[in-house]
């Protein structure tokens, strides 16, 4: 279920939304963010006012958590809105072709420029986290190298801190926002002389172009390094969010959802790893401390590759492929 939209007090939207009453509205003309969520057809809506509601319910996220964020940089603040704003990428990719052109460029730049600031922070709130759990069986513990860390997530919160109470990134923040609740913001002019294209048109072509962009990776698996496996996180966390996104339609695809979970979260935790060897790789500091770290983390992330390989031979199945293109024929 999609979190509740926190809409501020904004100026009237520059573009009006339909002037029908709602009961005369054809599902395609209504203004989806006047229908309870629970409620939405969402196969049913035109594609651009799917991606506005799902930007907005990400929008809603990063609003929930903005004061544990802009006031004390929180570990769980700061992760749920990276993950938030990782989701929206997803988003802006998907649904880019059915806003007007470079419509959504401004704002991917607002929260790329926020994620510049919260990446510092989660790679040392992971790092801290991973070495305290080391830690607590290491003998002796790696205690100059925590108290280092512990340094670096001072300094990381509070260029964070520093960064969100800037009036400019607030008011970008708020031009977004504007979009999100604005029915009809954005599109393409002469929009309403072309074929009305709902979600159930458009889903299975993006759908398939998120599985084709991971299986082309299969062939490298053998022999990727960690920059590789980065990129093949990335595309199997587009295909996981899309699968997300659409989850209320796609009933029979429960068993490639959950697939798509577990190989998200081993990536996410190779990822860790190969992170933290460089991080390490990079101090100038408690070297003997850093060395010793440093093998473990690079055994975890051989295990972790190794491993890898059956997770991915259970996606890449034909099975899976026909179970999804099933579900789909019947939107």
């Amino acid at each position: 279920m999609m979190p509740t939209i926190i809409t501020p007090e904004l100026p009237d939207p520059t573009q009006p939304v339909a002037t029908l009453p709602i009961a005369e509205m054809s599902i395609a003309e209504m203004p989806i963010a006047e229908m309870p969520i629970a409620e939405i057809p969402i196969a049913e809506i035109p594609i651009a006012e799917a991606g506005r509601l799902l930007m907005a319910g990400e929008l809603a996220i990063i609003q929930t958590h903005w004061p544990a964020l802009r006031l004390a940089a929180d570990t769980t603040a700061v992760h749920e809105t990276r993950k938030a704003i990782r989701r929206t990428f997803t988003l802006f990719k998907l649904f880019a072709p059915y806003f007007a052109p470079d419509e959504l460029e401004p704002h991917r730049a607002t929260l790329r420029r926020m994620m510049r600031r919260l990446a510092p922070c989660r790679d040392a709130a992971v790092f801290r986290l991973k070495l305290a759990a080391y830690n607590e069986t290491a003998e002796p513990p790696l205690t100059k190298l925590a108290d280092h860390w512990d340094e670096r997530q001072a300094r990381a919160d509070e260029k964070l801190r520093e960064y969100l109470g800037r009036r400019p990134v607030i008011r970008r923040l708020d031009r977004y926002t504007r979009l999100t609740v604005s029915p009809g913001m954005g599109l393409p002019r002469g929009k309403d002389r072309a074929a009305p294209l709902l979600v159930g048109h458009a889903l299975p072509a993006l759908l398939f172009q998120r599985v084709g962009a991971v299986r082309a990776w299969g062939a490298l698996l053998p022999t990727a390094t960690p920059a590789q496996f980065h990129q093949l996180r990335i595309q199997f966390k587009e295909l996981r969010y899309t699968l997300t996104f659409f989850e209320p339609v796609l009933s029979g695809c429960a068993d490639l959802i959950d697939l798509s979970r577990q190989i998200q979260d081993h990536l996410g935790a190779l990822n860790d790893a190969s992170v933290a060897v460089e991080l390490l790789e990079g101090m100038k500091h408690h070297h003997d401390e850093a060395d010793r770290y440093r093998a473990f983390q690079q055994a975890e992330l051989e295990r972790l590759t190794a491993g890898f390989l059956p997770l991915y031979a259970a996606f890449d199945r034909p099975e899976v492929r026909r179970e999804l293109a099933l579900t789909l024929a019947d939107l």
